[in-house]
């Protein structure tokens, strides 16, 4: 019943989603706007991340007790031409993590070249006790999870390019939203990924843009991957 629900609410908030898509390099909102999948259509375009990507948002917690709690290592401060190089990322399983720390208004970002730190709940749920984390990787084969977590407990677990199989304690609840942001709707391939940069807006209240990853600096950290 719930998935029959799910998909129903997708299929009947796709209109609500469908907007045209926008020209020009996208700018920071000047106030809180209830994004959609079309206002990310810039990043599809990045060479940047071509092989895939993880973006971990962490509330209220600053970039240092961020890694204090995944027991990471600060190694330098870098630029994101530096964070991401040629785009290609990590290859294979190895036993550390590389990312990139920054801190975005009330929230800390990690940003992964290629990597899934933030869909590892063996950090994850730590990492989200007495807070809120909202996690969205994409692989090089275009699938990918988004996770919300809240003090350790997952909220809503879903593949992007199937959302009406979405799970977690909210799933049901936050169904409309991901109706609204754009997921379900056309047959774009970018669709999904689209729409889950604007339910991480929706629920940071945060706008992701080309000027903000490019002009922050990162801590360029390691973190020991566990064993599964």
């Amino acid at each position: 019943m719930r998935r029959r629900s799910l998909a129903f609410l997708l299929a009947t908030g796709a209109l609500a989603a469908c907007s045209p898509r926008r020209s020009g390099t996208p700018a920071a909102a000047a106030t809180p706007r209830a994004a959609v999948a079309d206002d990310y259509w810039w990043f599809a375009l990045e060479p940047d991340f071509s092989k895939g990507f993880c973006f971990t948002w962490i509330k209220e917690l600053t970039p240092q007790q961020v890694l204090t709690r995944l027991h990471g290592k600060e190694l330098e401060r870098i630029t994101w031409p530096q964070l991401v190089g040629a785009g290609d990322g990590p290859t294979g399983v190895g036993d550390r993590y590389y990312i990139g720390v920054t801190r975005v208004e009330g929230w800390t970002l990690i940003v992964e070249d290629n990597g899934d730190l933030g869909v590892n709940e063996q950090l994850v749920r730590p990492l989200s006790k007495g807070t809120t984390v909202v996690a969205h990787r994409r692989g090089a084969d275009a699938r990918g999870r988004f996770l919300l977590l809240q003090d350790g407990a997952i909220e809503i677990d879903l593949d992007p390019m199937a959302p009406a199989e979405a799970a977690g304690s909210r799933a049901a609840e936050l169904a409309p939203t991901l109706a609204s942001v754009g997921f379900g709707v056309g047959d774009d391939p970018a669709r999904p990924m689209e729409a889950a940069f604007a339910l991480t807006e929706r629920l940071t209240g945060t706008e992701m843009t080309r000027e903000l990853l490019r002009t922050n600096t990162y801590l360029f950290s390691v973190v020991v991957r566990p064993p599964e």
